[in-house]
C-alpha cells in the first residue's frame, strides 16, 4: 500500500511543480556538463554557469516571461559537441528547442530550429500571416508532456514524451525523421548504442529501435512500468521497474538473462554502473548493488525513510556511492565496497532531490527544489560545498 501513496505524492509534485496548482513554480532541473559549461535547464529558462564557480554566463527562456512559465522545463538538455547544438524540450510547449552556441561562452546562444515547425513558417512574407490568420492548420508535434531528457545518435536526437511516442528529429533542421508509438507515457531518456536505440515506456515495455527508421527490433515485456532508462554495462542491458524487479538483458535479442526477484518496492531511476557493478536504490529506501560480471547481489543496505527517485554518481575515487534523497532533501552517502551508511551532505532546508546527480569527475551537481538554492556544486572526492546558485541574499 506504501507503494501507492509513493506514486501519488510523486504525481502531485510533477503537478504542483508544473504549474497546474498554486503556489511557486519549481521544476526538478536537468543538467549536462561540456567544455567547462554546467548547462541547466530549471523553470522557465535555460542557464549556464561556469562549471568551476558557479558565475551565471547567460540565460535564455522561450518567447516571454509569460509564456516561458507557461511552458516550463523537466528534461535534461542534451549537448551536440559537433553541430555545438543544446536540445532543451519544454513541459507543457510540447517544443523541443536547438539553441545554437558559439565559442564565446558568455553569448545568449539564438534558435537553430525549434520542434514541430508552425506550418506555413517556411513560406516567405506571407507564411506567418497566414497562421495568425488561421488559414493554416496548427503544427503536428508531440501531445504530451517531455519529462525526461532525449539522446543524440548520429545524425538524430531521439527524445521520448507523455503522448506514448518517441520522436527522432533530425540534428540538422529539426524536422521529425521517424516516430515510435508504445501504449504508455515514455518518462525515460533513450539510450543509443550505434545504430540502435533502447527506451523504456510506463506501458511494461523496452523497446530495441532501428536507429536509421524507427523499426522495431525487439520488445521485453516487464512486470511493472519503466520509469528509469537502461544502463548497457558488461554486455548486459540493465534496468530496474515497478514490478520490484532488476533485469538483464540480452542488448541484441531482448532475452532475459537475469532477473532479481526478490526488490521490496518501485526501482523509479535509472542503476548507477561503476567497476563491474550496478546500484539500483527503490522508493522504499533500498539500495542494491549487483555484480554485472557474475550477476550477483554483492551487498543491499536500506536507508530508513528516504525515497530515491533520481539517479546516483560514484565519488571520484570510486569509494563512495552519492545519491539524491527525495524524501529528506539530503545527499545520501554509502561505502562502494560494502554498503555502510556514510555521513550525510546537507543541501538546503526544505529541499527536496527528485532529479538525477550529474558529475564531471571534479564535482558533483545537484539541483534540489523547494529552496531558494537551484544548484549546488559538490567536491567529487570528499562531498564539499564548492559553490552554490544563486548565491544566498
Amino acid at each position: 500500500m506504501k507503494r501507492w501513496w509513493v506514486l501519488l505524492g510523486l504525481s502531485l509534485i510533477l503537478l504542483a511543480l508544473s504549474g497546474c496548482v498554486g503556489g511557486r513554480q519549481e521544476s526538478w532541473a536537468g543538467a549536462v556538463v561540456a567544455d567547462g559549461v554546467l548547462y541547466i535547464a530549471d523553470m522557465d529558462h535555460v542557464r549556464a554557469l561556469d562549471a568551476a564557480t558557479g558565475e551565471e554566463l547567460w540565460a535564455w527562456m522561450p518567447g516571454t516571461r509569460a509564456n516561458a512559465a507557461a511552458t516550463g522545463f523537466y528534461a535534461r538538455p542534451a549537448y551536440d559537441a559537433e553541430r555545438k547544438l543544446l536540445l532543451v524540450a519544454t513541459l507543457h510547449g510540447q517544443e523541443v528547442y536547438a539553441l545554437q552556441l558559439t565559442d564565446n561562452t558568455r553569448a545568449v546562444p539564438g534558435v537553430a530550429w525549434v520542434y514541430p515547425r508552425e506550418k506555413g513558417s517556411t513560406i516567405p512574407l506571407i507564411g506567418p500571416l497566414l497562421q495568425a490568420l488561421g488559414a493554416l492548420p496548427e503544427a503536428e508535434g508531440a501531445k504530451g508532456q517531455y519529462v525526461a531528457g532525449g539522446a543524440i545518435g548520429g545524425d538524430l536526437f531521439v527524445i521520448g514524451n507523455g503522448d506514448g511516442s518517441v520522436y527522432a528529429l533530425r540534428l540538422a533542421d529539426g524536422t521529425l525523421a521517424w516516430r515510435f508509438v508504445t501504449q504508455e507515457r515514455v518518462w525515460t531518456t533513450p539510450l543509443i548504442v550505434e545504430d540502435t536505440v533502447y527506451v523504456a515506456s510506463m506501458d511494461h515495455g523496452v523497446y530495441a529501435l532501428a536507429l536509421a527508421d524507427g523499426a522495431l527490433k525487439w520488445k521485453f515485456e516487464g512486470r511493472g512500468a519503466f520509469g528509469g532508462a537502461p544502463v548497457l554495462v558488461d554486455g548486459g542491458l540493465w534496468i530496474g521497474d515497478f514490478g520490484d524487479r532488476v533485469y538483464r538483458l540480452d542488448p541484441e535479442t531482448g532475452a532475459v538473462l537475469w532477473t532479481f526477484e526478490e526488490g521490496e518496492n518501485w526501482f523509479w531511476s535509472a542503476g548507477t554502473p561503476g567497476a563491474g557493478r550496478i546500484t539500483f536504490a527503490d522508493v522504499g529506501g533500498n539500495v542494491i548493488t549487483f555484480s554485472t560480471r557474475t550477476p550477483s547481489v554483492v551487498w543491499q543496505q536500506r536507508v530508513e525513510g528516504e525515497i530515491f527517485r533520481g539517479q546516483g554518481v560514484w565519488s571520484s575515487d570510486g569509494k563512495t556511492l552519492y545519491l539524491p534523497g527525495y524524501q529528506s532533501g539530503v545527499i545520501r552517502a554509502l561505502e562502494a565496497a560494502t554498503g555502510s551508511i556514510l555521513p550525510q551532505i546537507s543541501v538546503a532546508q526544505g529541499a527536496r532531490l527528485p532529479g538525477d546527480l550529474t558529475t564531471d569527475g571534479e564535482r558533483i551537481y545537484v539541483m534540489p527544489i523547494m529552496a531558494a538554492t537551484r544548484v549546488q556544486a559538490l567536491d567529487a572526492e570528499d562531498g564539499k560545498l564548492l559553490w552554490q546558485y544563486p548565491l544566498p541574499e
